[in-house]
């Protein structure tokens, strides 16, 4: 009985949890332009969901760190805290798996951009607390951006392997998705995205989810955003908001 509570809350936070790769807050569909080189990047976040069915859910803080290690590659780090009680699931509240990731920058141009990133999910939380499969997942996403000043479109394809358990049912994932960036002026940019995950565990429903929001930049190296969304399928007519800043410096070592 532990085992299959263990097991539920695990997927639970499966289902909501579902950016394979680091991308540009508030989004989860990623641009291909990698951070520049020598620069640093800090994300912070919260994510407040309200189910379908009721109850608590949020992620606070979700951090990444991303560096620019040389022109066209970025490698970078992130890790979140979550805080869930869904109705049917055992409460679940810590910090889940650490992610390892990198985007290089393989085709360039002035109009368009071709990267790949790599995402790797290493078991570091606890698995026996719901917050962990306590395998690795490796994740793979082509990226292709258009630029059409001042806006710009990012699609995103991509592959999950999921780490299993003998007779566990979760299954590999397919992402697809697409986003929109529209530069208003110096300061002010309206981003949205809309994407699509196959299902995590056998019997279950594929997911579709869209957001909206701006990013806002004052007269700092600190971006400030905010989005609000929801899913599509009856999977779980979830609405969703994020707020959170993204800080960046070059380093000179």
């Amino acid at each position: 009985m532990k085992e299959l509570l263990v097991s539920s809350g695990f997927i639970c936070i499966s289902l909501l949890y579902s950016p394979p790769a680091f991308a540009g807050r508030p989004l989860v569909i990623d641009d291909a332009r990698p951070v520049a080189e020598g620069n640093f990047e800090f994300e912070l976040g919260l994510v407040q969901s309200l189910p379908e069915n009721g109850g608590r859910d949020r992620q606070f803080p979700v951090m990444a760190a991303t560096y620019g290690l040389y022109k066209g590659l970025e490698v970078g780090l992130g890790i979140q805290r979550t805080n869930t009680d869904l109705k049917g699931d055992p409460p679940v509240e810590g910090f889940q798996d650490l992610h390892l990731a990198a985007k290089y920058n393989f085709l360039p141009g002035e109009f368009y951009d071709f990267s790949f990133a790599f995402d790797l999910k290493v078991p570091t939380a606890n698995r026996h607390r719901g917050l962990s499969s306590g395998r690795f997942d490796e994740s793979f996403v082509l990226i292709a951006t258009k630029h059409f000043f001042p806006a710009a479109v990012d699609l995103n394809l991509g592959y999950t392997v999921v780490g299993r358990r003998a007779g566990e049912k979760l299954e590999n994932r397919f992402l697809g998705g697409m986003a929109l960036r529209y530069g208003l002026n110096e300061r002010w940019r309206l981003v949205g995205d809309i994407y699509g995950l196959s299902r995590v565990v056998k019997g279950e429903k594929n997911e579709a989810n869209f957001q909206v929001g701006v990013r806002f930049r004052p007269n700092l190296p600190v971006f400030f955003d905010a989005a609000v969304g929801r899913s599509l399928l009856a999977s779980g007519a979830r609405i969703q908001g994020t707020l959170g800043l993204t800080w960046s410096r070059a380093l000179n070592f």
